[in-house]
């Protein structure tokens, strides 16, 4: 079964948003922060009040667009596989609705981004309509590249992770 068109352009929109707007996600800020005013211990320039300063994605635009669709179309298969495991009655993520993030950093003269999408599990409805029932875990996938001259190289294939909640880490204690 295939994604839905509306479905896979609402999962690359927000992958773009996400990858365009640095300054909500404030990672990129912060890590540039804490390198340059590493040697200034105690001082108040690496503060949340950096963060905030709005210097920009270090990664170039034509860039973020190549990572952007580049994840957008591994995805796909990822909110296939979520849609016909809802189809066939089985445990799903609800991709459609997912949190992206992501943190790019500086490693061996390379950029690399970890890109995360994080979702809720549910259980479908017995009739098939709707989202059905949230089993209140959430999952993410994480897809891991390098950039490779203006080319993104998957570092690692994409893999599900479980999120800890804070009612499960409760429990445990």
């Amino acid at each position: 079964m295939a994604a839905k068109p509306c479905t896979t352009l609402v999962v690359a929109g927000l992958i773009v948003a996400a990858i365009l707007a640095p300054n909500s996600a404030r990672a990129i800020e912060v890590k540039k922060d804490l390198y340059k005013n590493s040697g200034a211990a105690g001082s108040s320039a690496a503060g949340p009040s950096a963060a905030g300063t709005g210097k920009g994605n270090p990664i170039p635009k034509a860039q973020q667009q190549a990572l952007s669709d580049t994840i957008a179309s591994e995805s796909d298969t990822y909110l296939s596989d979520e849609s016909e495991k809802k189809a066939s009655g089985k445990l799903y993520v609800d991709l459609e609705h997912a949190k992206f993030t992501y943190l790019p950093t500086m490693k061996e003269g390379k950029w690399t981004v970890l890109a995360k999408l994080q979702a809720s599990e549910y259980t479908p409805s017995k009739t098939g309509e709707g989202k059905g029932r949230p089993t209140g875990k959430q999952k993410v996938l994480v897809f891991n590249y390098r950039l490779d001259g203006s080319k993104w190289t998957e570092v690692e294939a994409p893999k599900w992770q479980d999120v800890e909640t804070k009612g499960a880490a409760a429990a445990h204690k």
